[in-house]
């Protein structure tokens, strides 16, 4: 009886959502184009009756991934609406699938519109934590496979999902919910990443806030730039340990190798012109990194990690350079916000490696995120 219940409410809720959410049919018109000044991969323009968002298919540059058209929710459903996903904006709940998606939302003071999110145990964000206890945000499971039962029931306006290229959305697509798309995380430069928090104003009405935070970021990061590569010498770095078998190291013109550069650091893998992860042998790595000044490991453990434990873990790693000479900084994701902050605030981690790197350019600061390694 108790499951004859359950399926009755899922259908009932199905039927209410597919009764809200419609689909626009024909092409769009062209309105006034809000131009972003980094990000590359969604672009937004405006008419009178709608707010045009698309969001660019950053594994293949000739296709869209999606097209939202964004109408406010106190106005009339205009005739003639473009093709594309409707939302009814502002939301007024949300499911979001990663602390990405929460930390974003937090930023520009919209943490009220969400109701359910995925995999809570990483996000540190108080709030959401207090609200979870208390039952007024779901915990709806995996980001990979999702409770969907437990999703309907929440009516969300949204979802916000993460797209991992090759891989589809499963259960979810067949729900009528919108599913917002941010792959955000494909963005090269830092203040492309950063200027999403743009992407999220226009779903929650926080536009002029979005605007105002991002160009805080944008100066804040852009003066930490000046001074870094003012310094007279470049430092060599490289990034984290080995996997299994392989060592995957970031790209050379890829997000975190564009940051080492604007930090005022020469990455050791700068002349590569690959914006994604090479996986490389311990050798290879050793080939190369092997004189770098500085290594710069990043993990997640709620025990710090100490020179004697890296090389217990593996002893090659003490032929490197960075750990004869004591240049190794680590950065437990455990114990800070790295990844939170990260996408929203390149600054910030790059006032760390800035400081790293040059630390008589930055004499008074204490990096945040980055420590170095004890014995």
């Amino acid at each position: 009886m108790k499951m004859k219940k359950l399926l009755f409410a899922v259908a009932c809720c199905l039927c209410m959502l597919n009764a809200c959410v419609k689909t626009p049919t024909v092409q769009p018109s062209s309105g006034d184009q809000i131009k972003m000044e980094y990000a590359k991969i969604f672009s937004v323009s405006k008419t009178d009756d709608y707010t045009l968002v698309n969001v660019h298919n950053p594994w293949d540059s000739t296709r869209m991934l999606h097209t939202y058209v964004l109408v406010d929710r106190e106005k009339q459903l205009p005739d003639n609406l473009p093709v594309g996903t409707l939302v009814r904006t502002p939301i007024r709940s949300s499911v979001a699938f990663s602390t990405i998606h929460c930390s974003s939302l937090d930023e520009i003071e919209a943490l009220d519109v969400i109701t359910g999110v995925c995999e809570p145990q990483y996000i540190s964000i108080d709030e959401i934590q207090i609200k979870l206890s208390d039952g007024r945000i779901k915990d709806v499971g995996v980001a990979a496979n999702p409770d969907v039962e437990n999703i309907l029931m929440l009516e969300p306006d949204v979802l916000f999902v993460a797209p991992i290229h090759g891989e589809s959305f499963g259960q979810i697509e067949k729900m009528d919910i919108p599913i917002i798309e941010t792959p955000d995380y494909m963005e090269s430069d830092p203040l492309g990443r950063a200027e999403w928090i743009k992407f999220y104003g226009f779903f929650v009405g926080k536009e002029a806030l979005a605007d105002s935070l991002f160009e805080v970021t944008k100066n804040n990061y852009n003066e930490i730039k000046r001074i870094a590569n003012s310094a007279d010498r470049k430092p060599t770095v490289f990034t984290d340990t080995r996997y299994q078998s392989s060592w995957n190291v970031p790209g050379g013109k890829s997000f975190l190798a564009n940051m080492f550069a604007d930090a005022g650091a020469a990455y050791v893998w700068h002349d590569d012109s690959s914006t994604s992860f090479h996986s490389l042998t311990f050798e290879a790595v050793l080939d190369r990194a092997g004189e770098a000044d500085y290594w710069l490991i990043k993990y997640y453990s709620p025990v710090d990690m100490t020179y004697a434990s890296l090389k217990k873990e593996y002893n090659s790693y003490s032929l490197f350079d960075a750990y004869k000479k004591k240049g190794i900084y680590q950065c437990n994701t455990f114990h800070s916000r790295y990844f939170e902050d990260l996408p929203i605030h390149p600054d910030y981690i790059l006032k760390d490696f800035a400081a790293i790197f040059h630390p008589h350019l930055f004499p008074d600061y204490e990096p945040m995120y980055y420590k170095p390694m004890k014995e």
